[in-house]
């Protein structure tokens, strides 16, 4: 059971599950660990007004916890604890073997040729052509009630039937627009390629873009000079494709994260806030610019010893201030160089935090830009779905109720629900359990309902790994037998001994 403690009442053998503000913002890497000395509760009481503690993982006599309280986050249910155990998998239900495709997919973990996402079976006859091109002009109507899902544990209803996706409203319009700097002319984009046709292009933008950030990064540490034309080249192609189709290039910077460079953390931090530019309206010059804000938001770590980036469990303070420095080593690095003010201001910002708890200046709400407040949401968004040498990834659904719980303390709640509206509840190349038992890949989210994307179906009911995965939309081909197939929950990257490796798609 999980419940909120002050930190004047911790004591030691108390599990602490999660804390009142991001992980990502303290120097407990762990996320979920059992207080074991005073020295930790005194840490954690110079940076936490309060933590949850799982009672379940305590030990000795604290988990009775006689003096906490049940955690009641802005009248939102319990919250579970970081890295508690999944209720167990439905009962498994029997399925048609879904047709052959060309190359089969082998089971024991060998390299294996992949066949090409449309050539993939789908399950349920023909997609439409219509659902295969959707226009990005809808925002999500539905973000109050997706709110409160992310801030609980209820297994989502099953939908009613399908309806045509219906126009962006003026009131939706208005909320993003106003969002923008004033005297941004405000972008609706429509997506021009379907994912199939997009992705191929997106898997060479990933790979370019990657072995242009190791060369930079290779230079940077050689003292050779730094350009905003180094840059260009790469995210010039970047934001052309998210411009086409911003899903295909999440996908693949998802379904690539092992494959990354040491600094591949900035590359999807790169990816997803461009796509989240692109959903607020920002035209593509401003686009660009955000795509440089992601990509160059770390550079300051090259500066860190190894040994402090790879470092398993809490920071000292000294170690915490010298990890917190990689934001003024990174504005060192570009001084000298020709990045727009817009630029700059993004990549300083990316650690402030609305209520001033933030690094490196301690700005309050306004005062932090609209890239920095941007970036500070998708960095830690990128941060808590990745595994890191101190903590494992969790789902992204988990990521972003997290997110969605910091929002207004820490990160700015309209953006944030907008974020939560651009990349999706279960967002694409996330990991999900269907409520038939198998696991699956979001392919591609319908602009109808959230909770209705196309998905890859990469397992069994039983989690072992499909010999030929299977395409399925939940929105347009949503029942197996008699019972409609919804998402059960999301899983975080790795799960079951899922490499996603196995399942990208050239």
């Amino acid at each position: 059971m999980a419940t909120k403690v002050f930190t004047t009442d911790l004591k030691i053998g108390m599990f602490v599950a999660d804390l009142d503000r991001p992980w990502v913002d303290t120097p407990f890497l762990l996320q979920g660990f059992l207080i074991e000395d005073e020295e930790q509760i005194a840490a954690l009481r110079a940076h936490c007004d309060y933590v949850i503690v799982d009672r379940a993982r305590s030990t000795g006599d604290q988990y009775e916890a006689p003096s906490v309280t049940n955690v009641a986050r802005k009248g939102s249910a319990t919250i579970p604890p970081t890295g508690s155990r999944p209720a167990p998998p439905a009962p498994p239900r029997s399925l048609q073997p879904p047709p052959t495709p060309e190359v089969r997919m082998d089971r024991d973990g060998k390299p294996r040729r992949l066949v090409k996402l449309e050539e993939i079976p789908r399950r349920g006859g023909a997609r439409s052509a219509a659902h295969a091109v959707e226009g990005e002009g809808t925002l999500n109507r539905m973000f109050t009630g997706l709110r409160g899902l992310l801030k609980r544990d209820s297994k989502p209803e099953p939908p009613p039937p399908p309806e045509p996706a219906p126009p962006e409203t003026p009131q939706e319009f208005e909320a993003r627009a106003s969002l923008l700097p004033r005297g941004t002319p405000v972008q609706t984009y429509v997506n021009q390629t379907a994912i199939e046709a997009e992705v191929p292009k997106a898997r060479e933008v990933v790979a370019n873009a990657g072995d242009l950030l190791e060369k930079l990064v290779s230079d940077i540490r050689l003292g050779q000079s730094f350009s905003v034309e180094r840059v260009d080249e790469i995210v010039e192609d970047m934001v052309d494709s998210i411009v086409r189709n911003p899903q295909a290039l999440m996908w693949v910077a998802r379904l690539r994260e092992q494959d990354i460079t040491t600094y591949g953390h900035g590359l999807q931090v790169s990816v997803y806030i461009t796509a989240f530019g692109r959903h607020l309206g920002f035209p593509k010059p401003q686009l660009s610019q955000l795509a440089q804000v992601g990509l160059l938001l770390d550079i300051g770590k090259i500066r860190l010893p190894r040994e402090l980036l790879e470092k398993q469990g809490r920071l000292s303070d000294k170690e915490f201030d010298a990890a917190k420095s990689h934001v003024r080593h990174g504005l060192e690095i570009l001084a000298d160089s020709e990045f727009e003010a817009a630029v700059i201001e993004g990549i300083a910002q990316h650690h402030e935090r609305m209520n001033g708890s933030g690094y490196p200046e301690g700005l309050f709400g306004d005062d932090i830009s609209i890239f920095g407040r941007m970036a500070g949401i998708v960095d830690c968004f990128v941060a808590l779905t990745n595994h890191r040498p101190y903590a494992a990834a969790v789902s992204s659904y988990e990521a972003l109720r997290n997110i969605a719980a910091w929002g207004g303390d820490f990160f700015h709640e309209p953006l944030v629900q907008q974020f939560v509206s651009s990349v999706g509840v279960f967002p694409v190349g996330s990991l999900i359990e269907l409520s038939t038992g198998e696991v699956a890949i979001v392919v591609e989210h319908s602009k109808v309902r959230r909770l209705k994307p196309r998905v890859l179906v990469v397992t069994g009911p039983d989690k072992t790994p499909a010999p030929h995965p299977s395409l399925l939309d939940l929105l347009y081909d949503p029942k197996m037998g008699e019972d409609a197939v919804f998402i059960k929950r999301g899983l975080a990257s790795g799960a079951y001994g899922l490499d996603l490796r196995d399942f990208y798609l050239a």
